[in-house]
C-alpha cells in the first residue's frame, strides 16, 4: 500500500475505537463483526473479513479462518451414529452451509459473551494486515492472502454513522473507498 492508502485507512479505522462489539456472524466465507451500542443501528460499524483471520487471548488461538473448513461437534455425531468412517469428512460436506462447521461453533459460544470485547487499538500492516486490540486482551489479527486486486476486507458505517457514506475497501494491493453495496446490511 502505498502512504495515501495507508493514511486513508488508518483514518478509517479511528471508527472502531471505543466501539463495542455487538455481534459476530457469518456469510458463506465471509466473517462480519459489527461494532456499536446495542439499539442505536445508526452508529454502526460492521468489518467484514474475507481473507485470513485468527482470534487470540492469552497465546491461544480461539478461533481461525480454516475452522469454517472443519466440521462441526454435531456433524461428527452425526457420521458416527451414521457408522460412517471416524476422521474422514464425507465428500457431500458443505461447509459453507449453516451451523455445520467448527467456525459456526465458535461463533455461538463468543456471541454468548461478548463482554470486554470493545475496540482499544487497531494497528495496520504496510501491506493491509489488521490487528485490533480489545478491552479483554484478545487480539483479532486480519492477513491479507493475495498479492492481487481481490477484496480482502471491507469496513463501513450505517447511514448516517459519523457522516462517511463510502465504505472503505483493502484489497490485496491496495485500498480505496467506494460506493457502498449491498452489504447484506440494507
Amino acid at each position: 500500500m502505498n502512504m495515501n492508502e495507508l493514511s486513508l485507512v488508518q483514518q478509517r479505522l479511528t471508527a472502531l475505537m471505543r466501539r463495542p462489539l455487538q455481534q459476530v456472524s457469518r456469510q458463506k466465507e465471509m466473517l462480519l463483526l459489527t461494532f456499536g451500542e446495542p439499539g442505536n443501528p445508526q452508529g454502526t460499524v460492521t468489518l467484514r473479513i474475507q481473507c485470513f483471520f485468527r482470534l487470540m487471548e492469552n497465546g491461544r488461538i480461539l478461533m481461525a479462518s480454516s475452522d469454517m473448513y472443519q466440521p462441526s461437534e454435531e456433524m461428527w455425531k452425526m457420521w458416527e451414529q451414521m457408522g460412517l468412517e471416524p476422521d474422514v469428512i464425507p465428500e457431500d460436506f458443505r461447509p459453507d452451509a449453516p451451523g455445520v462447521n467448527r467456525l459456526d461453533d465458535y461463533l455461538l459460544v463468543l456471541n454468548d459473551d461478548l463482554d470486554g470485547l470493545d475496540v482499544r487499538g487497531a494497528m495496520l500492516g504496510q501491506t493491509g494486515d489488521l490487528t485490533l486490540l480489545f478491552s479483554c486482551g484478545a487480539t483479532l489479527q486480519v492477513m491479507v492472502d493475495t498479492a492481487g486486486g481481490e477484496e480482502c476486507w471491507r469496513l463501513w458505517k450505517e447511514c448516517g454513522a459519523d457522516g462517511d457514506a463510502d465504505d472503505l475497501v483493502v484489497y490485496g494491493d491496495g485500498a480505496e473507498l467506494v460506493r457502498p453495496e449491498d452489504n447484506g446490511q440494507g
